[in-house]
């Protein structure tokens, strides 16, 4: 009878432990996969927002060349530098270098 009491206790403890091993593991799991995913979602977050202000910043520099741009003294360098206009009456003249 000690026996089968014994081997009773001992089920008894070993499925308990059992049931406490399963509960860890789903704590585990349930705690562990979101704080995994919570953190790659975190980390695209903070990606996205260094892009987001890179592009603000670019935006920002795109603007200020275009109201430069908008005015005619740059537009009347622009077009003396790098097309060679000149307003009627004037001459535009090239200097080339020496030749050996």
């Amino acid at each position: 009878m000690a026996a089968r009491a014994s081997a009773a206790h001992q089920r008894e403890v070993l499925s308990t432990l059992a049931f406490c091993v399963v509960c860890l593991v789903l704590i585990v799991a349930l705690a562990v996969l979101p704080a995994r995913t919570w953190w790659s979602q975190r980390q695209t977050l903070n990606r996205a927002e260094d892009l987001r202000a890179d592009l603000l910043y670019e935006r920002a520099q795109l603007e200020a060349q275009l109201a430069v741009l908008q005015t005619d003294a740059e537009v009347e360098r622009l077009a003396r530098a790098n097309y060679d206009l000149v307003y009627p009456g004037e001459e535009s003249f090239r200097i080339l270098p020496a030749g050996e």
